[in-house]
């Protein structure tokens, strides 16, 4: 009868400990139905704030060029052993920008307007501001960039990303979950 006991027990705690761990659809989330819940809101805007943005396809981020930069910048890749294979990967530059980032209903949730701008790592900020600095490509490499030359001192950008290339459904200070982003871009200096 002990061991009938044990074993009764030993198997209502695996039921429970396994049935915790079954996954709630309720809080399941998913980032490609967002991103197809946002793209008409976006679009939305951009109609009736940037006429002449431009839509990339491949990352859902329409993007307006204000003035392009002095073009001098060069992206590099260079070879990066991951996982015991060795593949090209792009060169994070350090960045100083001025910038503006907005709600798509106005709100300035962020900003640094200042002479030297906000300086840092571009691997430092959200994937929206990667994929609008880095170029389409670096020699055979894709990276999938809004431009072929990738931004440079001087560029001027405004990007509009969905919430999938930002914060996607966590929020961050004023900037609620799940929310597309409205971002002011001049590139005071690029290394």
């Amino acid at each position: 009868m002990k061991n009938f006991t044990k074993i009764f027990f030993g198997m209502l705690a695996m039921i429970i400990a396994l049935a915790s761990c079954s996954k709630n659809d309720d809080n399941y989330f998913d980032a490609n139905k967002q991103f197809e819940l946002e793209a008409q809101s976006i679009k939305t805007f951009v109609s009736s704030k940037l006429p002449l943005a431009v839509l990339d396809t491949n990352s859902g981020i329409w993007y307006q060029m204000i003035s392009e930069g002095d073009g001098v910048y060069q992206y590099i890749a260079k070879d990066s052993t991951i996982y015991g294979q060795t593949k090209k990967v792009p060169v994070a530059p350090k960045i100083s920008v001025r910038y503006t980032g907005q709600l798509l209903d106005g709100t300035v949730f962020d900003q640094n307007q200042s002479q030297e701008g906000m300086t840092g790592f571009l691997t430092q900020y959200i994937p929206a501001w990667q994929i609008a600095f880095f170029p389409k490509k670096i020699g055979d490499l894709n990276l999938g960039g809004l431009t072929v030359k990738g931004l440079s001192k001087g560029t001027k950008i405004r990007i509009i990303t969905p919430s999938y290339w930002a914060y996607q459904n966590m929020s961050n200070g004023k900037i609620p979950s799940n929310s597309p982003l409205d971002f002011m871009i001049e590139v005071v200096d690029i290394k």
